[in-house]
């Protein structure tokens, strides 16, 4: 709780907005997120479960609307833009 009232535009009020709201938005926060992870060195598997799991909410939400195939795709094809390949790993 804040020791007094916020004014309106105050850097350190928390405002709630609704992702995404223009065409593309969920592509790009898709490739986004996915992009991060994949440069800290996540696996697929361990990626790929923050998309399945509700509990994460932006990128559930993401996994309901683009589909599994979508969300693989991409964080195959991010892994391998940043990553050499393995030999279990076919990239291209």
């Amino acid at each position: 709780m804040p020791y007094k009232d916020l004014e309106h535009d105050d850097p350190m009020n928390l405002v709630g907005i609704v992702l995404p709201g223009e065409p593309g938005q969920v592509e790009a926060m898709a490739e986004c997120i996915v992009e991060e992870y994949v440069r800290l060195g996540w696996d697929e598997r361990r990626l790929f479960s923050l998309f399945v799991s509700p509990m994460f909410l932006a990128t559930h939400r993401i996994y309901r609307q683009k589909g599994e195939s979508y969300i693989r795709g991409l964080i195959h094809e991010t892994w391998c833009r940043y990553h050499p390949p393995a030999k279990e790993v076919i990239c291209g």
